[in-house]
């Protein structure tokens, strides 16, 4: 998308919205009454993520305690003779059993932020996008699943090497049709250009100064206000799918410098290439975390096998005890997996300061305001525990990135 810059637009509005007693914020702050939402709010999202891990954690033990993941086995073999058969059988209900123990955290979540007025969604949509997510993990599950088992008892010592390698075009390929086939499920999108021809002309700008091309049919408007009040964008896919969406939200609530200011943020994470340094990383993890599983569950096998009637790795009634560890190393990796999406936010927040100076008029200050609106509206706490930061915040608090914004001065 070429383009020509220019300032004289957004000069105007910017005096237009000073005369209107619109200031930049000197450091993020909510009102008393907003304060305390925020906190209450934050407190049940903390409760739900911990509880929900928690609890699913709490079950997979069960199914292997209680040898029900053995049961499950046994149904399987004596009702299939393939592998890929006996998979389909098992993998189902022992999924079921765990989006079932999830599903009341789910339903506290919905109605706090149908509480909080951040969701507007009714139960009837909701539950059907609950049912459509276990349906694709499903599908996906059988698909791992019965990879997995094939590679285990063809390659018993070696397994975890073969099924790394395996994984690799699985996750590139995930990452790709995401927001084609998986995505559209759950939202609707339409092309940026249709909806909002008014915003080609400075995003154009912010790309010739960024020196970036995308093509117009790769900017897209998501209906999030079907669903919820909140504000977002983001970017996604990988090669010829990769995209950079704008919430229908967000260009709502944002005057046109500020949302410039977010629309350089997603163009930061597209020309650094946040996605495919994600995906190096994950290959990385999942390489170290598929050989830790070959050593540590070997060992466990070894000593408490008989307990759980698991026979092998390779054995159906093996794959709750995979899924336990994956998940426990998840949830104790949070720490640094949020580091490091924190750091590339920190990239990209630096991107759009420098990408819209002579674009809009003080980039630095529309950048606090942008953030002063998202986090006002997503009822963010401005001084979080640095603990949850630690563990959680997979973006810099808002807090620190206006703190930035303001302080930042250009380079060039």
């Amino acid at each position: 998308m070429p383009g020509s810059s220019g300032t004289c637009g957004f000069e105007a509005l910017v005096s237009i919205l000073q005369l209107r007693g619109v200031p930049t914020p000197r450091d993020y702050t909510l009102p008393p009454d907003l304060y305390a939402k925020a906190v209450a709010f934050a407190h049940a999202q903390y409760a739900v993520y911990f509880g929900a891990t928690l609890t699913t954690l709490l079950i997979l033990w069960l199914i292997l305690r209680l040898r029900i993941g053995a049961r499950l086995r046994d149904f399987a073999e004596s009702r299939a003779r393939w592998l890929a058969f006996q998979v389909a059988l098992f993998v189902p209900p022992f999924l079921l059993l765990l989006a079932l123990a999830e599903l009341p955290w789910l339903i506290f979540a919905h109605r706090v932020s149908l509480r909080f007025g951040i969701s507007v969604e009714n139960w009837g949509p909701c539950l059907w996008d609950w049912a459509k997510g276990e349906l694709v993990t499903v599908a996906i599950g059988v698909l791992i699943a019965w990879l997995f088992c094939a590679i285990v008892r063809r390659s018993p010592r070696r397994y975890w090497r073969w099924f790394w390698l395996a994984s690799l075009p699985l996750m590139v390929a995930g990452v790709y049709l995401a927001p084609l086939v998986l995505d559209p499920m759950f939202n609707r999108f339409e092309p940026l250009a249709r909806t909002h021809p008014e915003l080609v002309p400075p995003i154009e700008q912010v790309l010739h100064n960024a020196r970036v091309e995308i093509p117009a049919d790769h900017l897209f408007e998501m209906m999030a206000s079907e669903k919820v009040t909140a504000l977002n964008a983001y970017t996604t896919g990988f090669g010829s799918s990769k995209r950079v969406v704008l919430w229908d939200t967000i260009i709502r609530k944002e005057p046109l410098p500020e949302l410039m200011t977010t629309f350089g943020h997603e163009l930061g994470h597209y020309a650094l290439h946040h996605i495919a340094w994600g995906l190096l990383l994950q290959a990385v993890a999942l390489f170290v975390a598929m050989y830790a599983a070959y050593r540590l569950i070997g060992a466990v096998l070894s000593r408490a096998g008989s307990r759980m009637n698991i026979r092998s790795p390779g054995d159906l009634a093996a794959l709750p005890l995979f899924v336990l560890f994956a998940l426990t190393v998840s949830f104790l990796s949070d720490p640094l997996t949020s580091a490091i999406s924190r750091a590339f936010e920190h990239q990209a927040d630096v991107y759009s300061l420098e990408v819209t100076n002579g674009v809009i008029p003080q980039p630095g200050e529309a950048a606090a305001r942008a953030f002063q609106i998202e986090g006002q509206t997503d009822l963010e706490v401005p001084n979080p525990n640095p603990f949850i930061v630690w563990w959680l915040y997979d973006h810099p608090p808002v807090r620190d990135r206006l703190r930035f914004s303001l302080a930042w001065r250009p380079t060039r």
